[in-house]
């Protein structure tokens, strides 16, 4: 089965040709065709002002690698979208909808300056990669993973609640229907897929894409009845990912190489299983849905079929 790993993320830490080593070497392993590289400026572990620069200069040295650009906020939106689709970006990664990114700026993207960039993208349709709210255990003290504390991402209550990023999303979507726009890690709505499918239903040109944080995929398995019905009826808007970083070694690697055994159980295992503490029930999708999932979504999503 053709597979791509649609989002993985430079790390600033090794050079571009270290990165593009690999991110062959993991697709060589993996079975992936090639991946989706989505640039940030700024991230949990601190700046990266030359994060598209870097991002591009990886895409080169990936063959039929995607690639998508990251917002620099001393600058005006449109502008640089017109900047980057016009140098060869296939479209704009938004991790604006992440808390930290609130705490940094403070706003995300209910504030005016994203309304132009919002209706320009809608117009142009612009593929936008979007990261919006955490898991609900990051505004918990006692359930909050140590890891995730140390990254900063523990929320408490001097910082809006999950509800708020997801009714500022829903805003967005609701202003702007015909957004190409994939929501990544499932917009957090694994534990709500009511919600999620209105939105499907809303808005023709959303899709959701996959990524673990693995949280979602014990959502998902404590009701895989329900999960199953919906990933067959939105194979063709579900897009496979794994937040792989491209400095792939020790934990980071041991790290992805658990997400995608637990993804890959969910979608091709045939009897629950326990991963440490998530416990997994697989789904049953035909080949046909599973390959839109692995693959020609992706393809789909950025204009290449």
């Amino acid at each position: 089965m053709k597979k791509i790993d649609f989002h993985i993320h430079p790390s600033k830490n090794i050079t571009v040709e270290e990165s593009a080593a690999f991110m062959e070497d993991m697709c060589c392993r993996k079975g992936y065709e090639t991946v989706g590289i989505m640039a940030y400026v700024h991230n949990s572990s601190g700046p990266f002002p030359e994060g598209n620069e870097y991002a591009m200069e990886l895409h080169r040295l990936l063959p039929g690698s995607a690639v998508f650009a990251s917002l620099h906020h001393d600058r005006d939106f449109v502008e640089q979208a017109k900047e980057y689709m016009a140098s060869g970006f296939d479209g704009i990664k938004l991790l604006e909808g992440k808390p930290t990114q609130y705490r940094l700026y403070g706003y995300g993207f209910e504030h005016p300056r994203f309304e132009e960039f919002f209706s320009y993208a809608e117009k142009e349709q612009i593929p936008l990669v979007l990261h919006n709210n955490d898991p609900l255990i990051h505004w918990d003290r006692e359930r909050i993973s140590q890891s995730a504390f140390a990254k900063g991402w523990y929320y408490d209550e001097t910082m809006p609640s999950q509800e708020h990023f997801f009714r500022v999303l829903e805003d967005v979507l609701k202003k702007y229907p015909l957004l190409k726009v994939a929501v990544a890690h499932l917009g957090y709505y694994a534990n709500d897929l009511d919600r999620a499918e209105s939105l499907l239903e809303r808005c023709p040109n959303l899709r959701f894409d996959l990524t673990p944080a693995l949280d979602i995929y014990d959502d998902l398995s404590r009701t895989p009845e329900r999960a199953e019905a919906f990933f067959r009826k939105y194979h063709e808007r579900l897009i496979f990912g794994t937040d792989a970083i491209t400095d792939l070694t020790g934990k980071a690697r041991a790290l992805n190489d658990k997400k995608t055994d637990i993804m890959d159980h969910f979608f091709f295992g045939s009897e629950p299983k326990d991963f440490d503490t998530h416990h997994i029930v697989p789904i049953r999708l035909e080949e046909q849905m599973l390959e839109n999932i692995y693959y020609y979504n992706a393809l789909r999503f950025i204009g290449r079929i």
